[in-house]
């Protein structure tokens, strides 16, 4: 027996609403995004500090679907590139092209599609979503920084697990009590 619809509630919602409401939920959840940037924890051992948006990616993903949670993250890097202060520590503008995170800001879009791809599968969603962040992480880090793959996953990954496990719990939780 099936303990999750085929989709998620919350995704039926969105998908029944209008396109500006879809819009503005979308909008919601990159600033959101920006919001959950600044609770950041700098770690000395990472260029990358621990903030909220895993969570808000993840969330976006499980409630927005594809589409819509995509939107959301194209939303957050464009309105914090044109110059609003969206990202951690309060960067705005094309500075974030050079930042050791725009790896992961690229993954939130990408890891939003995958997460709403597996809406009646939440944990695969999740699982895959989690992976393409630190893969595309992982890559901005050797970018930006000039690191080998191993460097990278070793400043840019390892230090975040326990936490991401922690908060993609809350976002699944989250999801699971939207549904019903």
């Amino acid at each position: 027996m099936e303990t999750f619809p085929s989709k998620n509630i919350a995704i039926k919602w969105v998908e029944q609403n209008t396109l500006p409401m879809k819009l503005f939920l979308s909008l919601g959840f990159a600033i959101l995004t920006a919001l959950t940037a600044q609770l950041r924890i700098v770690i000395p051992i990472s260029p990358v500090p621990i903030t909220g948006q895993t969570f808000t990616v993840l969330l976006a993903g499980l409630i927005l679907g594809s589409t819509f949670g995509s939107v959301s993250m194209l939303m957050y890097l464009f309105l914090g590139m044109s110059g609003l202060p969206f990202f951690s520590g309060n960067l705005a503008g094309l500075a974030i092209l050079k930042s050791p995170t725009i790896g992961y800001i690229i993954g939130f879009f990408i890891a939003t599609y995958i997460i709403g791809q597996f809406s009646s599968k939440p944990f695969y969603g999740i699982f895959f979503g989690t992976l393409t962040i630190y893969l595309t992480g992982t890559i901005g880090l050797m970018l930006v920084l000039n690191l080998s793959f191993i460097n990278a996953l070793q400043v840019g990954v390892i230090p975040f697990v326990i936490g991401d496990i922690l908060k993609a719990t809350l976002a699944g939780s989250i999801a699971l009590k939207l549904k019903g």
